[in-house]
């Protein structure tokens, strides 16, 4: 996944506490809601593993994610509206690639 992708919750996403409600079935039902949730990646960047080592972390945590949504109520990160500003891979999907 590179800067200028394209992307959404994944399933795994989806089913985090935190995100259920900003996923697409939860904001149809409850919100009236019907536009689909799309970001793009403007940044990556890696962990930090000076402090645990790098066998602490998995493959999946090495790297973090940092999405602009097209839409005003998106969560801030894996944490939902608080906490930190990332996701993991696992939590995102491709809708399209950049070129």
């Amino acid at each position: 996944m590179r800067v200028g992708d394209l992307v959404t919750l994944s399933s795994y996403g989806a089913k985090l506490d935190s995100l259920f409600m900003f996923t697409d079935n939860y904001r149809t039902q409850w919100h009236n809601d019907t536009r689909p949730l799309i970001g793009m990646v403007i940044r990556t960047t890696h962990t930090d593993t000076t402090r645990y080592g790098h066998n602490y972390y998995s493959k999946n945590e090495l790297i973090r994610y940092h999405i602009k949504w097209f839409k005003p109520t998106a969560p801030k990160g894996r944490d939902g509206s608080y906490g930190g500003d990332y996701f993991y891979r696992k939590d995102l999907k491709f809708v399209s690639k950049s070129i």
